[in-house]
């Protein structure tokens, strides 16, 4: 019996020393996956969820993920209840450095900044005494946040600045990737959207080459809200699309569920609320269901933006009311501010003057005590027609004139164009990227495949060595030559078009600006100064666009506008132009040479004498036909037979007309094209109109070329 019982205890704590090694080793691998590069939310719930959380270092590591999900009720009532434990329980220093921040994070939600300040302040100093950069960093993002909840712009900044100083000199990329993204919300929330969606591309660019999906969503939806806020709707669907193929990959609901807020505020831009109450309060639903508070409060207010865009107003109203709920409760008194300047538009709409005035005077006074310097003024311009409406003048005046004080002092209005580019460079940077990733790839994989075969073929080593070594060298050779070939044809190529582009501006800029001196001496100041106006905005997008081999039709259809209205105004409206441009060209983005029109169209204009005749017009139809880019330039002018008799100079008109066909044949040649130029009369009776169709091969934005071939503007 006695034998018996030493056995069993025996058993017992073998049992025991076991489960207990168990645990220890669950929770080193969760605190190394928690500071690698691949580390994200939802491979850390996934951890959590087959793990055992009674730990004290498993339950700090259950409020982070709560944290980390939004669930910031859940995040609070565990913080809370691990403040019995004691500083000597949580062995590992990770761990303690985490609960010291996650300390931190909860007093910002409950509003006690200073404290939260004073706790950071021991973290950095515990962390640099440890030389760990990476927990030092984190803290002063975290810093970062506070200063933004306090609306402190110079604070927020230099902690971001700190931030991404102590990231570089740590070991994680993705520390400096969430650094970069904290600068990006930083100068978001200061309305300098330039700046942020900078940051923020720089941070998307740090996750692209760690391949870590979860942030890459992230930061691409991010992008895409960015790209909103500056009217940018195509870049803003293009960065969600992404973002939705990054969160299908890690099947996330909770991601696809916060992508669908966004999705829905651009329905909603492009006048489509009654599509997104086909989708939005399911999204609502599924939030509230994954205790996805932080998210909870921006959906109910763009479902409140919705119904009032759709004219239900009552739903709205309770939208919106539930939204201040869940905003109030994470401690976000801005998006409050919001939601209270929302409400009030509501009530103006429905001319229920005195909720307006009580609401947005709600969203001022919230503004005010966080000393919010930018978006207030919002609320000061519809206060401002509340009290017009009123009919409280000098109300009115007053806080209409704060608000135009503010546009008058602030030039922070957006550069819609400046961030487009950004974010076009940065998917056409992507797509290099990819291409040379799947071609090391493939050259990996060929490797491994040619070891492999060596290592079965042992018997045949020799024989195989020398035939594979002959062979490799011979296709080596081979394809040098030919790539080395194909090279000097695409060089040879690019400088006969780089110099017959050079010779297209001059003669443009030379009759333009001869267009200024005749207009200048011939009209009056007033219309001069509004000549030179839509003349200057031509220059520029001229000396952006012509050094590029190809340009996105829009921007082609803007200069041919902005040439047009200033021969327009120059000829006092004595003719008439049509641009047409198939909406599937623009929506693909399909490309053209710069400047490759021009001649023609000038042609029309001085050759074609339009002003002198009766109901001149100009009309200019781009489509797609036969896989071709196809151009049609007509105008009713005088002919060219006419026009050959009184035209002086007949050398400017064949150089224009041998340039573009030189330009066509390149293209054909680089392109395996078939374009061409066709001159013809439009009414062979009477001699009179002319018809140019030009014909280009078709090239998308979005074209994939051979390894050379880095994109279509050839950089």
């Amino acid at each position: 019996m006695l034998a018996s019982s030493k056995n069993l205890i025996g058993f017992l704590v073998v049992f025991f020393l076991l489960k207990s090694s168990a645990i220890l080793a669950q929770e080193e691998a969760l605190i190394r996956y928690c500071q690698e590069n691949r580390f994200n939310p939802v491979g850390l719930s996934k951890s959590l969820n087959d793990s055992r959380k009674s730990t004290p270092s498993m339950r700090v590591l259950a409020a982070y993920e709560k944290s980390l999900n939004g669930n910031y009720l859940g995040f609070s009532q565990d913080v809370l209840a691990l403040k019995s434990i004691q500083g000597n329980t949580l062995k590992h220093p990770f761990i303690r450095h985490l609960y010291q921040l996650q300390r931190c994070e909860l007093q910002l939600h409950l509003g006690e900044f200073t404290a939260a300040k004073e706790g950071l302040r021991r973290v950095v100093e515990t962390a640099r005494k440890q030389r760990e950069n990476q927990w030092v960093s984190q803290a002063y993002r975290l810093f970062s946040n506070i200063y933004l909840h306090e609306n402190k712009k110079d604070s927020a900044d230099a902690s971001n600045y700190k931030a991404i100083a102590f990231a570089k000199r740590s070991n994680s990329k993705l520390e400096l990737a969430l650094c970069l993204h904290q600068s990006a919300i930083t100068h978001a929330q200061f309305s300098n959207i330039q700046e942020a969606v900078t940051q923020e591309l720089l941070a998307l660019q740090v996750v692209e080459k760690l391949n870590n999906n979860y942030y890459e969503c992230i930061f691409n939806r991010f992008i895409a809200e960015l790209s909103l806020d500056a009217g940018n709707l195509r870049e803003a669907e293009n960065y969600l699309r992404k973002c939705q193929l990054k969160s299908g990959r890690i099947s996330s609901k909770r991601l696809k569920l916060e992508n669908d807020i966004l999705r829905a505020r651009i329905e909603i831009r492009k006048g489509f609320p009654k599509d997104v109450l086909v989708f939005l309060p399911t999204s609502v639903k599924g939030l509230e269901q994954l205790k996805g508070y932080t998210s909870l409060g921006e959906a109910w207010m763009v479902l409140g933006e919705t119904y009032n865009a759709a004219g239900q107003t009552k739903q709205s109203l309770e939208a919106f009311n539930t939204s201040l709920t869940y905003f109030e409760q994470s401690g976000e008194p801005e998006k409050m501010a919001s939601v209270f300047h929302q409400i009030g538009l509501v009530y103006l709409s429905k001319r229920d003057l005195v909720n307006a005035e009580k609401n947005i005077l709600k969203s001022i006074l919230i503004r005010n005590k966080i000393r919010e310097r930018t978006r207030i003024y919002e609320s000061y311009f519809a206060l401002a027609n509340v009290y017009a409406d009123q009919g409280k003048k000098q109300q009115a005046y007053d806080y209409l004139k704060r608000h135009t004080d503010f546009l008058r002092r602030n030039s922070f209005s957006i550069d819609s164009k400046k961030i487009e580019d950004l974010t076009q460079t940065n998917s056409r940077e992507e797509r290099e990227r990819l291409i040379e990733t799947q071609e090391e790839k493939l050259q990996k994989e060929l490797k491994e495949k040619e070891i492999l075969k060596l290592q079965s073929d042992r018997q045949l080593l020799g024989i195989s060595i020398v035939i594979a070594i002959f062979f490799l060298s011979a296709v080596s050779v081979f394809f040098m030559i030919r790539q080395r070939n194909t090279l000097q044809e695409q060089r040879e190529s690019e400088m006969s078009q780089t110099l017959l582009r050079s010779q297209m501006n001059p003669h443009f800029i030379f009759n333009a600006l001869a267009v200024i001196q005749s207009y200048i001496y011939e009209n009056t100041p007033e219309k001069t100064s509004k000549f030179l106006v839509n003349f200057s905005r031509l220059i520029r997008l001229i000396l952006e666009n012509s050094p590029k081999e190809f340009i996105t039709i829009d921007i082609e259809k803007e200069i041919l506008s902005k040439y047009l209205t200033t021969q327009k105004l120059r000829f006092e409206d004595r003719f008439n132009f049509v641009i047409d441009i198939d909406e599937e060209l623009l929506f693909k983005r399909a490309l053209i040479p710069p400047m490759i029109t021009q001649p023609f169209i000038e042609n029309s204009i001085e050759h074609g004498q339009l002003h002198t005749v009766e109901r001149g017009i100009i009309e200019i139809h781009m489509k797609e036909h036969a896989g071709m880019l196809t151009i049609e330039i007509t105008d009713n002018g005088v002919g060219r037979t006419k026009a050959g008799k009184i035209k002086k100079n007949k050398t400017h008109k064949s150089m224009a007309i041998d340039i573009t066909r030189q330009r066509i044949e390149i293209m054909n040649k680089k392109y395996k094209g078939k374009g061409s130029l066709t001159i013809e009369d439009l009414d062979l009776e009477n001699s009179r109109g002319t018809r140019v169709i030009i014909c280009l091969p078709i090239i998308y934005e979005n074209t994939t070329f051979e390894a050379y071939e880095k994109s279509t503007d050839n950089r």
